[in-house]
């Protein structure tokens, strides 16, 4: 059984918080624990709680999007000038 106290990060395995991170707040002695998930705290069963060190995060290769190849297909030219930046439109000649 892990070793669980007040400020143990903790890994929520089952009830309707299942698959969330938290840590807890407070043990009651009924077997379960006070345990905030960010901004909600919620009453979980000790027996529902696992070590958060148990599952890995997964690793980010990077954070920037490259682009594929042929995916600037989509992207204006350079040479257009913004709506802003444009001269204000003139009524056609007749």
């Amino acid at each position: 059984m892990l070793a669980l106290q007040v400020g143990a990060k903790v890994r929520v395995l089952g009830g309707p918080f299942a698959g969330r991170l938290g840590v807890i707040s407070e043990l009651d002695g009924k077997g379960g624990a006070r345990v905030t998930l960010g901004l909600l705290s919620a009453r979980v069963l000790l027996e529902n709680l696992g070590s958060a060190r148990d599952a890995a995060r997964p690793s980010l290769k990077n954070s920037h999007r490259t682009p594929k190849a042929g995916d600037g297909a989509d992207v204006r030219p350079s040479s257009t000038r913004s709506k802003k930046s444009r001269s204000p439109r003139r009524p056609p000649h007749k």
